[in-house]
């Protein structure tokens, strides 16, 4: 009588034991971390919270004329929306978060440049797809499926600790196209290993 590998696994090795569970935790631990750079645009591509006038030295640059010269006529109210500051003269005006608080604010993703605000998610999804074609011909053709896991945690790590360093949109949009490519042999090789050792019931 032949068996089939379910069946083989579930005779010889048990359905769910400790060392499947074992496998699947850490399996999935992969996971957590991979999941984290689809998701951290939500935070690092978010919109400021708001803006302000500030004062200068500069009397070309008052307060009184940044807040005379808003399309609502108070720029000073938090949580006004950035297309408000679209006819400002730079430096009359700042992020009430700061600078720092996102991409968008970071590098002035708004008015003529606010469509370039899209281009590192949309790139991002695009080097997923890629990334997925490749990897899965790595892991059947290459590496093996622990190999393939290993080396894409490594360029995952790499590619988001670059990413915090990017100096423009354009640098960050390419490394979050080679972030998305990398992240997903998380995803295809993260599957099989914690499914395939695992019985039927």
């Amino acid at each position: 009588m032949e068996l089939n590998v379910d069946e083989v696994i579930e005779r010889y090795v048990g359905s769910f034991g400790l060392p499947q569970l074992l496998q699947v935790m850490l399996v999935s631990f992969a996971w957590v971390f991979d999941s984290q750079n689809t998701l951290v645009t939500i935070f690092t591509d978010a919109q400021p919270s708001g803006w302000r006038c500030k004062t200068s030295a500069d009397p070309s640059l008052s307060s009184s004329w940044c807040m005379n010269n808003t399309a609502s006529g108070g720029g000073g109210n938090k949580g006004q929306s950035a297309g408000h500051v679209c006819g400002l003269a730079a430096g009359s005006w700042e992020w009430i978060g700061g600078n720092s608080a996102s991409t968008i604010a970071e590098w002035y993703l708004i008015c003529h440049r606010k469509f370039l605000a899209a281009i590192p998610t949309s790139l991002f999804f695009i080097g997923s797809i890629i990334g997925c074609a490749f990897c899965g011909h790595l892991t059947d053709v290459w590496l093996v499926r622990k190999k393939t896991l290993l080396l894409a945690c490594i360029l995952t790590s790499t590619t988001t600790f670059l990413t915090s360093l990017t100096p423009n949109i354009w640098v960050y949009s390419l490394l979050r196209f080679a972030n998305g490519s990398a992240h997903s042999g998380n995803g295809i090789c993260c599957l099989v290993l914690s499914t395939e050792v695992v019985g039927r019931k």
